[in-house]
């Protein structure tokens, strides 16, 4: 089993979203189990039960210790927000990838080190800054804030996740991105996630 976790102490980047997308993706290879770890907000699973269901299994984390997980070749955890610097070097000890969402703007950029801090100290290895939210040209906000990060040694995905209001739309309706009906931007923010996914599995 494959698992991957997707954490970052700071909220609104995009987890819930990053950990269904990939998910969902990979259930199209083989069975997926998608983990809800957010007792607050549940979002995942509420995205699961707004419409006709997701294409991987989605459960919460009281339930993981009950459910057999032999069936199942990738497992996605959606953490909840507010993971202190413990919670975060205990996922990537327990996981074979730890996927940092954040945005381009400055506020998010300047606490990603200090979020990161207790992994490079331990010399942790299996994780990476995913750049989520970038707006569209003639914004630069997606270029520089990966230069930014290569310039400090952070790993970081070689494609980001633009701005879309898709991922809205497919999270109240219960469906996947790519089937959005009416918003030509959609299959654009599939393909992006679908890129991401070859990476982690390359």
């Amino acid at each position: 089993m494959y698992r991957i976790a997707i954490a970052n102490d700071k909220g609104g980047v995009g987890k819930t979203t990053t950990a269904v997308m990939l998910a969902t993706l990979l259930a199209d290879r083989a069975p997926t189990l998608l983990v809800d770890a957010d007792e607050k907000t549940a979002s995942a699973t509420e995205w699961a039960s707004a419409g006709p269901g997701l294409a991987c299994t989605v459960i919460s984390i009281d339930a993981l210790d009950a459910t057999d997980l032999d069936p199942y070749e990738y497992l996605v955890f959606d953490t909840k927000a507010g993971e202190d610097a413990s919670d975060l070097l205990a996922l990537a000890q327990a996981v074979d990838l730890l996927i940092v969402p954040t945005k381009p703007d400055a506020l998010s950029l300047r606490a990603l080190p200090k979020t990161l801090a207790p992994l490079i100290e331990r010399g942790i290895g299996n994780y990476r800054v995913l750049i989520t939210d970038v707006p569209p040209a003639p914004s630069t906000d997606g270029h520089e804030a990966r230069l930014a990060l290569m310039e400090l040694d952070i790993p970081v995905f070689s494609r980001d996740i633009r701005r879309a209001s898709a991922f809205n739309k497919a999270a109240l309706n219960g469906t996947r991105v790519r089937d959005v009906r009416g918003d030509q931007r959609a299959k654009l923010a599939h393909m992006d996630y679908e890129l991401i996914m070859r990476e982690v599995l390359a």
